[in-house]
């Protein structure tokens, strides 16, 4: 379950970005007209209007049908026009404690029984909670469409609050605040919303007061619940492989003799119109500067929004946006990201521009660059040819929403709960195409006035104390809980209805051929006009120098900035203009270069593709932008204690095994344009490559395209990665990794496992469904369910082409750690000791056919299961028997593969938190070893530093 901060027009939400290279620039210049005039708005083919059909039930229940039969798989949302802003002042975190308490059990479904029920048969429940609604999602396979229907019905009729749910649950919101208040800009959107609204209640988040809940009664809970969880406040939205008329039959089954309840009455203050600018100034102990700026503008239904949100694009959607290519990609790079949004409220909107600064660059020379851009669009407006290109990325935004079941559902659901209206996901290509330029200049001139704006900036200072953490002791529940009064039809079901035939996943094999050396996979599928294609090949990271690791990803990355003749920016105005997507990334042992677009644009992204891919130039001047950007983005992930205890696990596992190595500073520092130039030239070769080409196409066509791609690429020999492992950890040890400002105990611990070519990864895969499947799983109940030490807690084998390991790991409150590290070591003991029970282990086996079934929705997903099986050196019909070959393992090879790999004495356990809370409680556990954060610790290999004053003075 999570909170979901932001919700809005979809389209606009395209907009948002955060850019991930170096660049920037003084001026503000609109795009060349050279590139966006390549394809006119509309010119491209639209995917066909959403099908649905609705009706209102007699009890109020707006009901949204959505047939989509691209694959065996329902989506069930139901949304509840609830959120934060219904919320009292002084009790903030109602509608986010509520969806957590609604899977605690309801009138036929036992506590913590919805998630596991959805889980058994491999689908997967959620929820999330935003200011207007509350959303409860189901995916699951179309054959179960019942069991989420009973399972939602259930709890909207039946939930009753219990005052010892209500302790649990209040201790897994905590954690899950924590969590977010000890993440690197944890506090950034709550602070941006105390400076940004004044009277409404969008000023707080809905995470909620951590005093508010502990000085609420589980009696309020109920009332709020009685209040505004009725039929007449929601929206059901049935999506997927479904008949309509069946699929109406079963909402009217299970939700239509559910009664009325009184209309919701809001008081809502409205927010005053701002007369003049805020800002606040905030400081956290981080490396880098962010600004968010942010212009009260236009509530949710307002058709100002599509002029909007094609103005974000504009500024900050992609790397060829204002934004992107001046502050990030221009000459003198002066931010890590940037990023526009327009962001709608039911009652609100705030059009945002933000950026993390570079180090070094001026913070306030990037507000003013911030400041500038919106003000050259109120005064000078947008050219027609930059608009165009906004409206193919957002014609090719509204195709995506096409894809599968529960991306539709999403659509259809907030457009009927914030406006009464779902066909106006029908009516957005159309809205969004007759926007000019003229409406933009007028939209920016209305709204973005330096009046209406608010200004949040980050200063980093080391010394910034975290605020103190202040938690009230809880109220006792006194007042009686009054639950809703219902009665259930006479002969209701007691049980929720499980069917009991299990999915077949029949995957897509395509057509497969070799074209010029390379092994080539074409897979149509003509149900929306979009082509994705991947060419996989067979170096990656692991053949990195471990003193230059990240040399890949630096390679990698600069094949996009600059080829065949064309500059960085002239290649982002071609591809963006046309809504052609080609990225280049490094994996472990591959590296591929990937892309998607309309169908009418395929030829040139695949002429792209080939000069990417062939004509790479790796100018002198990008390279040092990305490089200096890369060392900033090292810098910011050094601060990340999830990304610190991952990293410090897998070194202590592998050591200085590819597995084990990562990218730091000074790794990245020390790669120079010649080892990015001499590791292309070695490594991006046809040897054993696979090229995968899927969507609106014919094979034959595929087959041609593939053949004008992989032309004239000759093989070489490549280089050879040393796979040597050291011997594993042969007794336990705890790593403490010391952040005296945390605020929560970042856990991961692990042990070395099998890989990809043992048979125990059969048994393994069942013992991780068994061990954090869902709230019900083994972990779950010991550590979230039954105590409310986590907010989420997980353990899962991991196996790779070369080396695997077993890892898991939670965040819980730091006087807690201990006792968190414990009771997952104790479970898994108890897996190792004891065979799962019967039917434990059957509905593990059950999770894998259904979840199977969930990855097979796009062809997209197919195509990376086809390509996975060839890398793997599995047989084509590996992942179809997949299933069959779980189903034949038995409860004590399950249980010999626990013991032979879950071996708690032998683990690492990392933690990050401050040591000096926790050193002490975890030497009870095991050996324990205390190092510093990640940029406290001396690089062996770095050239020796200055003394600190002979630094000063050289400054």
């Amino acid at each position: 379950m999570k909170v979901r901060p932001i919700h809005h027009l979809r389209l606009a939400t395209a907009a948002a970005v955060l850019i991930g290279a170096a660049a920037a620039g003084p001026a503000i210049l609109p795009c060349p007209a050279r590139a966006a005039a390549a394809m006119p708005a509309g010119e491209a083919r639209a995917a066909a209007a959403v099908e649905f059909t609705r009706e209102t039930l007699p009890n109020g229940l707006e009901v949204v049908y959505a047939p989509l039969h691209q694959a065996p798989v329902v989506h069930v949302r139901v949304l509840y026009h609830v959120g934060s802003r219904d919320e009292r002042p002084d009790r903030q975190g109602f509608a986010h404690m509520f969806e957590h308490m609604m899977f605690r059990g309801s009138e036929h479904v036992r506590p913590e029984e919805h998630m596991k029920l959805v889980g058994m048969v491999g689908g997967n429940s959620n929820a999330f909670t935003s200011f207007d609604q509350t959303v409860y999602v189901n995916t699951l396979p179309s054959s179960q469409a019942a069991l989420a229907l009973y399972l939602e019905a259930d709890r909207m009729a039946g939930f009753r609050v219990s005052d010892q749910i209500y302790v649990t649950e209040r201790k897994v919101v905590t954690e899950e605040w924590r969590m977010k208040q000890n993440r690197p800009y944890g506090n950034l959107f709550e602070d941006f919303l105390r400076a940004a609204f004044t009277k409404s209640p969008y000023r707080w988040s809905p995470i909620g007061d951590m005093n508010h809940l502990r000085a609420a009664q589980a009696a309020e809970l109920q009332e709020f619940f009685n209040r505004y969880y009725v039929p007449n406040n929601a929206v059901l939205v049935i999506a997927g492989d479904i008949d309509p008329p069946a699929a109406g039959a079963l909402a009217r089954k299970f939700f239509a003799w559910i009664p009325r309840g009184a209309d919701a009455k809001r008081d809502i203050p409205a927010e005053p119109a701002q007369a003049e600018p805020r800002r606040a100034e905030v400081r956290y102990p981080v490396p880098l500067a962010r600004i968010m700026i942010g212009y009260q503008a236009v509530p949710y239904r307002s058709d100002d929004n599509y002029a909007l949100a094609l103005l974000g694009t504009m500024l900050g959607g992609g790397r060829s946006s204002r934004l992107g290519r001046t502050l990030v990609y221009g000459p003198q790079p002066t931010c890590v990201d940037v990023g526009a949004r327009n962001w709608t409220l039911e009652d609100a909107g705030i059009f945002l521009v933000s950026a993390t600064v570079l180090a070094g660059a001026s913070a306030d020379g990037v507000e003013q660059a911030l400041l500038a851009a919106v003000q050259d669009v109120r005064e000078n407006g947008v050219a027609a040819e930059e608009l165009a290109k906004a409206k193919v990325q957002a014609s090719l935004g509204l195709v995506r929403e096409r894809e599968t079941a529960a991306s539709i559902a999403g659509a259809l659901g907030e457009a009927a709960l914030l406006c009464g209206d779902p066909s106006r996901v029908n009516q957005e290509l159309a809205r969004l195409s007759a926007v000019t330029p003229a409406d933009v200049k007028a939209a920016a001139a209305k709204y973005l006035l330096h009046a209406r704006s608010t200004t949040l900036r980050v200063v980093p200072d080391p010394r910034a104390a975290a605020p103190e953490e202040r938690l009230d002791e809880a109220v006792a529940n006194a007042r009686p809980i009054v639950p809703r009064d219902i009665a259930f039809p006479e002969g209701y079901p007691a049980r929720p209805p499980v069917a009991e035939t299990a999915p077949a996943p029949k995957f897509q094999k395509g057509t497969e051929a070799a074209v010029a050396g390379v092994r080539v996979i074409v897979m149509p599928d003509p149900r929306l006009p979009v082509v994705n294609w991947g060419l996989t090949m067979r170096r990656g990271s692991d053949s990195d120098p471990p003193e230059k690791a990240g040399l890949a990803d630096m390679t990698a990355s600069l094949l996009r900035r600059g080829a065949g003749g064309l500059t960085f920016a002239q290649l982002n105005d071609d591809l963006e203009s046309r809504g052609i997507n080609i990225e280049v990334a490094a994996g472990d042992d591959t590296t591929r270069l990937f892309g998607s677009c309309l169908t009418e644009q395929l030829d040139h992204a695949m002429k792209m593709s080939r000069m990417i891919l062939r004509e790479p130039a790796f100018p002198a001047d990008e390279f040092a932008r990305r490089q200096a950007q890369v060392l900033s983005q090292l810098r910011l992930q050094q601060d990340s204690p999830a990304a610190v205890a991952q990293d410090d696990l897998a070194e202590a596992l592998f050591g200085a095994a590819p597995a084990g190595v990562h990218a730091t500073p000074e790794t990245a520092a020390r790669i120079t344009l010649e080892d990015v130039r001499a590791l292309y030239r070695a490594a991006y070769r046809p040897n054993d490559a696979v090229l995968v080409i899927s969507g609106d196409l014919t094979v034959r066509r595929g087959q041609e395209l593939a053949a004008a791609l992989l032309a004239d690429w000759p093989a070489a020999p490549q280089p050879a990665a040393d796979y040597a492992l050291p011997a594993p950890p042969q007794e336990r040890l705890i790593i403490v990794v010391d952040r005296p400002e945390g605020r929560q105990s970042t856990i991961r611990m692990g042990i070395r496992s099998y890989d990809v070519h043992s048979d125990d990864k059969f048994a393994g895969d069942l013992a991780g469904r068994i061990l954090s499947s869902g709230i019900d799983s083994r972990l779950g109940r010991a550590v979230r369910a039954e105590k409310g030490l986590a907010y989420s807690v997980w353990g899962t084998f991991r196996p790779g082409r070369h080396a695997g390991a077993f890892v898991a790991g939670c965040d819980t409150t730091i006087p807690s750690t201990a006792e968190a590290v414990a009771s997952m070591f104790h479970v898994f003991d108890g897996l190792r000791q004891a065979a799962a029970a019967d039917q434990e282990l059957a509905e593990a086996k059950l999770r894998v056919a259904g979840s199977m079934v969930m990855g097979m929705q796009t062809v997209a997903q197919q195509a990376a299961y086809r390509v996975e099986g060839i890398l793997n050196g599995y047989p084509p019909d590996y992942y179809d028997k997949y299933p069959e070959r779980i189903s034949r393992v038995t409860a004590e090879e399950l249980r010999q593969v626990a013991d032979r790999h879950l071996r708690p004495d032998r683990m690492v356990v990392v933690v990050v938190a401050p040591a000096a809370q926790v050193t002490e409680q975890l030497a009870r556990l095991g050996r324990v070893r205390v190092v510093p954060m990640p940029a406290g610790r001396r690089d062996p290999q770095a050239p020796p530093q200055k003394p600190p004053a002979a630094r000063k003075a050289a400054a």
